[in-house]
C-alpha cells in the first residue's frame, strides 16, 4: 500500500511512520503494520488536517480574546499617562501663577506699609520692620512664613500702637500678608501632589513598557494562527 504523507507544523505524518522534531533532535516513531489489530485506529489525512484546524481555531480565540483585553488596558494606561502629563503641565502654570500672586500681595503689603507707617516711624525701628518683610517675602515654607508673618505683624501691632497710628494699618497689612501665605499653602499641595502623581507616572510608565511587548507579542500570535488556520482550512476543503 502506497504510504500516505502530511506536515503539520514541523510533524511529517506516514501510514506507518511518524517523524518530528523535540529538542532539536528528530524523532522517528514505527508504526506496527498491523496497529488495528491492537485496538488502535490510525487518523486518517482529514481527520488530522481537521485535528490541527480545531487546535489553530482554539489558539486564536484563546490569543484573540486575550489580545482584546490588554489592547483596552493598553490604552487606558496610554490615556491615563496622557493625562497626567495634561495635569503636570497644569501644575506648573499654577505654580508659577502662585508664586507671583504670593510676590504681588507682598508688595502690595510693603507699598501700604511705605505709605502709611513707615515715614512715620524712627530709622531704627523702620528698618527692622522692613528686614522681617524682606524675610517674609523670600521663598521659604509656609511653616516658616507663618512664624515669620505672626512675628512680624506682632512686632508692627507694637509700633502702631507706641506711634499712636489708624489700627486700619494692622488690618491691611494683615488681610494682604494672609492671601500671600494662602498662596504659599496651595503651591505646598501642588508640590506635594506633584510629587505623587510622578511617582504615579513612573509605574504606569513601567506597566506600559510592560504591556507593549505582551501587546506585541499576543499580535505576532493572532496573525501566526489566522495564517496557520487559513492554510489548514483550504487542505481540508
Amino acid at each position: 500500500m502506497k504510504a500516505s504523507r502530511i506536515w503539520i507544523s514541523g510533524l511529517v505524518i506516514y501510514r506507518n511512520r511518524i517523524t518530528y522534531v523535540q529538542n532539536k533532535i528528530q524523532i522517528v516513531i514505527i508504526v506496527d503494520e498491523n496497529i488495528e489489530e491492537a485496538g488502535i485506529r490510525v487518523l486518517t489525512e482529514g481527520e488530522l488536517i481537521s485535528a490541527v484546524v480545531d487546535k489553530h481555531r482554539r489558539f486564536l480565540e484563546e490569543n484573540k480574546k486575550e489580545f482584546e483585553e490588554l489592547d483596552s488596558k493598553l490604552s487606558q494606561a496610554e490615556e491615563d499617562a496622557k493625562n497626567a502629563k495634561n495635569s503636570r503641565i497644569q501644575m506648573e502654570e499654577r505654580k508659577e501663577v502662585l508664586k507671583e500672586k504670593r510676590q504681588l500681595f507682598y508688595y502690595q503689603a510693603e507699598t501700604f506699609l511705605e505709605k502709611e507707617a513707615f515715614p512715620k516711624l524712627d530709622h531704627v525701628t523702620g528698618s527692622k520692620l522692613k528686614e522681617e518683610l524682606k524675610k517674609l517675602k523670600s521663598q521659604i515654607t509656609s511653616e516658616e512664613e507663618q512664624k515669620l508673618k505672626d512675628s512680624f505683624m506682632e512686632n508692627l501691632r507694637e509700633v502702631v500702637q507706641a506711634a499712636g497710628l489708624e489700627e486700619n494699618i494692622l488690618l491691611q497689612t494683615e488681610a494682604r500678608m494672609e492671601e500671600a501665605r494662602n498662596s504659599n499653602l496651595e503651591l505646598k499641595e501642588i508640590v506635594q501632589s506633584e510629587k505623587q502623581l510622578t511617582e504615579d507616572n513612573e509605574n504606569k510608565n513601567k506597566e506600559i513598557s510592560k504591556s507593549k511587548s505582551q501587546h506585541k507579542w499576543l499580535s505576532a500570535r493572532v496573525k501566526n494562527h489566522q495564517e496557520a488556520l487559513k492554510y489548514w482550512e483550504k487542505l481540508k476543503a
